[in-house]
């Protein structure tokens, strides 16, 4: 058995309340406002998880962003990984999305990648949420070296970092 990403004890915070939005898990009941968000801002969520993704898809389907869900809750519930709806403060809308993800090599233990709808990030919550998720992670979560590929590292860095720090094993 590998090791656990979070400590077993460690109580995962849930649902995060702020004064520009709420985190809580992303779940299979998010499914239509979840694809409504994703597919709103679909070109910019392009760059999110590598340069030039090709996620999500234009014909990416409802019933495919369910599927994408109900393994996002699974992990959740597992302890394997975290994913978050971002909601609006009224819990309204999906606004966004925050996943925090295990790293087992050198150089960090947690990967983390997050979004923003267009409408939203225009208005600066994109800078907001990463700057929230950067100081409550440090604070808050057992991660001492998380890595935000694409925003705090480049693509290419990313790339070289990941060539360069092979898995570890347990």
């Amino acid at each position: 058995m590998g090791k656990p990403f979070v400590p077993p004890k460690f109580e995962v915070p849930e649902p995060v309340k702020t004064t520009d939005f709420i985190l809580r898990k992303l779940t299979t009941k998010d499914v239509e406002q979840d694809y409504e968000a994703v597919m709103s801002s679909k070109e910019s969520l392009r760059q999110i998880f590598a340069k030039d993704d090709d996620w999500p898809a234009d014909d990416m389907t409802i019933e495919s962003n369910y599927e994408d869900l109900e393994y996002h809750e699974r992990e959740f519930n597992e302890r394997k990984s975290f994913a978050y709806t971002m909601r609006d403060v009224d819990d309204s809308r999906c606004i966004g999305c925050v996943y925090i993800y295990p790293w087992f090599r050198n150089g960090a233990d947690a990967v983390i990648y997050y979004w923003v709808i267009d409408s939203e990030k225009a208005k600066g919550l994109d800078k907001k949420v990463g700057s929230f998720l950067r100081d409550g992670i440090n604070k808050v979560w057992p991660i001492e070296n998380p890595v935000y590929p694409g925003r705090d590292i480049t693509w290419e860095a990313w790339e070289v970092f990941k060539e360069k720090n092979p898995q570890k094993s347990d």
